[in-house]
């Protein structure tokens, strides 16, 4: 992976990328008020949907570790809440929730009765989908199968995307 940083005076953008330039997490700082950052949904979804230039000149490299002080302080306040949420969603649960948006690392579904967010792989999701075309508003039933530590999402396995009525 590789990581970025445009500070513009007012903003402070950060960006894990692959080689191609396409974002898999994402933090934006703004004076005076609230970060937004790409594992959360307070407002709404936040990651670029484009390939970001790596080579532009507007975008500086930083090192992974720059990153990750930052993800982790952003991120500090969900720790206490992350350990609640895994205790009441153990392993081999199963959950039913929507399509909530498409991210490179694959499906992330609303858990809304834990105000959580799960993640499931998406060809398993468009492979267990009648004609393959999964989109924002589906729901998916499917097992916890782990946790990402990084993202605090619920890891889920064997996922059936079924049609909402």
């Amino acid at each position: 992976m590789i990581y970025l940083l445009n500070d513009n005076g007012r903003e402070i953008w950060y960006f894990e990328v692959d080689e191609d330039g396409w974002a898999f997490r994402q933090i934006l700082l703004e004076e005076g008020k609230e970060s937004k950052i790409s594992n959360q949904k307070k407002y709404d979804f936040f990651l670029s949907e484009t390939e970001l230039p790596l080579d532009d000149g507007t975008l500086l490299r930083i090192t992974q570790e720059e990153f990750e002080e930052v993800w982790s302080r952003i991120n500090r306040d969900q720790t206490e809440r992350w350990v609640e949420l895994k205790s009441k969603l153990p392993l081999g649960s199963k959950i039913t929730g929507p399509i909530e948006v498409l991210y490179p690392q694959g499906v992330i579904v609303s858990i809304a009765v834990y105000d959580a967010l799960a993640i499931a792989d998406y060809e398993e999701c468009a492979a267990n989908y009648k004609n393959r075309n999964i989109h924002k508003g589906l729901n998916v039933t499917a097992n916890i199968i782990g946790y990402d530590e990084v993202n605090y999402w619920i890891v889920l396995g064997n996922p059936r995307v079924l049609l909402v009525k």
